[in-house]
């Protein structure tokens, strides 16, 4: 179930002082002795989160960034006006978390802005497993939901999908503003040693991931939308009557499909970082190949993108079904056997194999469970479309008796988003006051995280 809970890259040690930067006017000793604290930290709370270490958490890791990030952009604008200098070349060690390599390096990152580049990406993905987190926390659909629950669902799900929207306005914020600053120097400096630099250092990567955490986040809102109608989904036998207070079928396609390109999208722009070399292999593959992006963020776009396929497959025939007066059931038949045609085909055996190894780390047992769970989720879907395969193809065989159109004849509605990426807003500089608006100890979104 969306979001996908991402790996957080890794980062050692480094002191910020004499040792890395040459402070001609000497007015920068403080801020940057404060500065290798904050990045300290930053460091401590990844390698909690890296461990497994208990108490460890994404909102920790997003402390960690917001106690960093002024700190990041005050050195950046101190070295681009030679407030500071480099004392040797510059080497800022990250380990990403998003591109396969046969062995994990631990790259050294020549440039102010490519160490920005990886706060940022860091920050965008601890929010979105801050979102994960939240979801993991609330009650099953098995569970017997009281009043109380019920309302701390609806927070829940609400405050997921603000976090999510806030992850993608920040990777959208840094394909444009920051990607570009760290490409003149990958341009410059060629490969990381022997390695190519890591796919989330460009812009693709970025605008691929805040499509995925945009879809991530409709997926979550409509999961509320149907909130009213859990008791239902959970007591009644599936297919039809809908409840009276269902959410529209028609309006449920339309965000599905929506979802849906949104992930095919983001797979796209993911795989445009991939060598001409690999572009003779077949675009479905989701095997992991040195210098691509993992493997496991391959499988669940792809999952999740034939998923979001299939429900809005079948409620386009739902809703052809119950409100088209009986005029369009033999297009119904049509659309909701396609949706149980595509949800067979993340049941297939080779399809399967592939989406096997969605969770990260080394606990086989959450392992098994996380999969245990997705597969139950497509089964339970399955079960639903059959409902309604049978009930249509009763009704247009015992009173409708319509032909059942070729799939590729009926016309696809657009999808429709509901919302769309919250722009971000950088955080004021610690060490370059401004000449108008707010301190340095206030900025926008402060204590939204919590």
């Amino acid at each position: 179930m969306p979001p996908l809970l991402f790996p957080l890259p890794t980062t050692s040690l480094l002191s910020l002082g004499g040792n890395t930067f040459i402070d001609p006017s000497s007015s920068h000793t403080t801020h940057l002795a404060d500065a290798t604290q904050a990045r300290t930290k930053f460091q401590i709370a990844l390698k909690a989160v890296a461990d497994k270490q208990p108490g460890a958490s994404a909102v920790q890791v997003v402390d960690a960034i917001l106690g960093y990030l002024p700190y990041v952009t005050g050195i950046a604008t101190c070295l681009d006006n030679d407030e500071l200098l480099w004392k040797s070349d510059p080497a800022f060690q990250w380990r990403p978390s998003l591109t396969s390599y046969v062995s994990l390096p631990t790259l050294p990152l020549p440039s102010i802005h490519a160490e920005y580049l990886f706060v940022l990406l860091t920050y965008t993905l601890a929010l979105s497993n801050y979102a994960h987190s939240i979801l993991a926390t609330l009650p099953t659909p098995s569970d017997h939901v009281t009043a109380d629950e019920e309302k701390r669902i609806t927070a829940g799900l609400a405050r997921a999908v603000d976090l999510l929207c806030q992850a993608a306005g920040l990777a959208e914020w840094t394909a444009e503003n920051v990607c570009p600053l760290v490409d003149s120097v990958r341009n410059a400096s060629g490969r990381l040693g022997k390695y190519r630099w890591p796919v989330e250092t460009g812009a693709e990567a970025f605008r691929g991931l805040a499509m995925t955490l945009v879809a991530d986040a409709h997926v979550t809102a409509i999961r509320k939308l149907l909130l009213p109608v859990l008791p239902h989904t959970m007591f009644a036998p599936p297919g039809p009557p809908l409840p009276a207070n269902h959410p529209s079928p028609s309006l449920l396609a339309k965000l599905y499909l929506h979802v849906a390109s949104l992930y095919t999208s983001a797979a796209g722009l993911l795989r445009s970082h991939t060598d001409q070399s690999r572009k003779s292999k077949s675009v479905e593959s989701v095997e992991g190949v040195e210098g691509e992006v993992i493997p496991e963020l391959k499988r669940y776009l792809r999952k999740e993108s034939l998923l979001a396929s299939a429900l809005a497959h079948k409620w386009l025939g739902v809703d052809a079904g119950e409100n088209g007066k009986g005029a369009k059931v033999g297009e119904a038949v049509a659309w909701v056997k396609e949706a149980q045609s595509r949800l067979q085909e993340l049941e297939d055996g080779k399809v399967r194999e592939k989406m096997k190894g969605l969770s990260f780390g080394k606990g086989s047992d959450k392992k098994k469970e996380e999969r245990k769970a997705r597969q139950g989720r497509v089964d339970r879907e399955l079960e639903d479309i059959a409902a309604w395969v049978r009930a249509y193809t009763r009704m247009n065989d015992t009173v409708a008796f319509q032909p059942v159109p070729p799939i590729s004849t009926l016309t696809i509605p657009s999808g429709r988003p509901i919302f769309a990426a919250k722009p971000f807003k950088p955080l004021p500089s610690k060490m370059v006051k401004p000449a108008d608006g707010p301190s340095t100890d206030d900025y926008a979104g402060k204590g939204s995280y919590y």
